[in-house]
């Protein structure tokens, strides 16, 4: 069903667009886009289901995974905090026996394994934020969210662009998680625009060309950027590794004579996710194929 699966693209393409220039203008991106971006796609992948003509346990599975989705999203106290919290354990009890009771009656079925992928997703990258691989809450929330957009990778005719040798392959790795490996290929880029940028401007200076621009105190001020000088014991020096809770001082860059300091722009991770998504659907993989699968 293509129509289903360009529905698909153009929601979670939306949403994240959405949520990218709220992240990028004032750092933060509601929770609101993440339970639109989950319950569409829940609501189509169940179209998809009835139209299949699918069992029943696979439409009560996908409707306790999104609330599971919801409940992630959502603060509340712990199970057991201040005694027990029954709603989200009840939900939480339900989902596992549903989910084993699929197992017995559907395992090995191509459709089980596109709804079983859907909660080990949502594990994979929750773990991956508890463990800080993924930085930001609205990362993991986004790729969760696209957990539900994308259980099954979206295939249109004529893409990827890197055709791979065997095209089952591309298939093998889920496609959030490949938009996940994607965001953060192209995260490398920024080297690449930042030196056409300065040496477009003239402002050369190796290797702070690589990871930021000049700009001047007034403007650095109103953004959001990290500068790529301090003041330390009355001398300027250079920090390319900033640090989020660093304290920033540009009054006393002005007094050093600073007036245009190297900084570098804090992009939220969320804006290459949000490119990987069509870089993923027009180029596919780009480590399998430099790897001729």
């Amino acid at each position: 069903m293509e129509e289903l699966t360009w529905t698909r693209i153009a929601l979670a393409l939306a949403i994240m667009v959405a949520a990218s220039v709220s992240d990028w203008r004032s750092r933060t991106a509601s929770d609101g886009h993440w339970y639109i971006m989950g319950a569409g796609g829940s609501l189509l992948f169940g179209v998809q289901l009835l139209d299949e003509g699918a069992s029943w346990t696979f439409l009560v599975c996908l409707v306790l995974i999104t609330l599971v989705f919801a409940d992630l999203l959502r603060d509340r106290r712990g199970m057991f905090e201040e005694g027990v919290n029954v709603a989200p354990l009840l939900l939480y009890a339900l989902t596992f026996l549903a989910f084993g009771y699929l197992s017995l009656e559907h395992f090995g079925e191509g459709r089980y394994w596109t709804m079983i992928s859907i909660p080990l997703l949502i594990v994979f990258f929750f773990v991956m934020y508890q463990l800080n691989v993924i930085k930001g809450g609205a990362d993991a929330k986004a790729l969760i969210a696209l957990s539900l957009v994308f259980p099954i990778y979206p295939e249109l005719a004529g893409l990827p662009v890197m055709e791979l040798n065997d095209p089952a392959a591309l298939t093998m790795l889920p496609f959030p998680v490949l938009v996940l490996f994607n965001g953060a290929i192209l995260t490398l880029l920024v080297p690449v625009g930042m030196l056409l940028l300065n040496i477009a401007r003239r402002d050369i200076r190796f290797p702070l060309m690589l990871f930021g621009t000049r700009m001047t105190i007034e403007d650095a001020k109103k953004k959001h950027v990290w500068p790529m000088e301090r003041v330390a014991d009355g001398k300027v020096r250079t920090a390319l590794l900033s640090r989020q809770d660093d304290e920033i001082d540009w009054d006393a860059l002005q007094a050093a004579g600073v007036d245009r300091p190297w900084v570098t722009p804090k992009v939220p991770f969320l804006v290459p996710l949000t490119l990987a998504v069509p870089f993923s659907l027009l180029m596919g993989n780009p480590l399998l194929y430099l790897m001729g699968a």
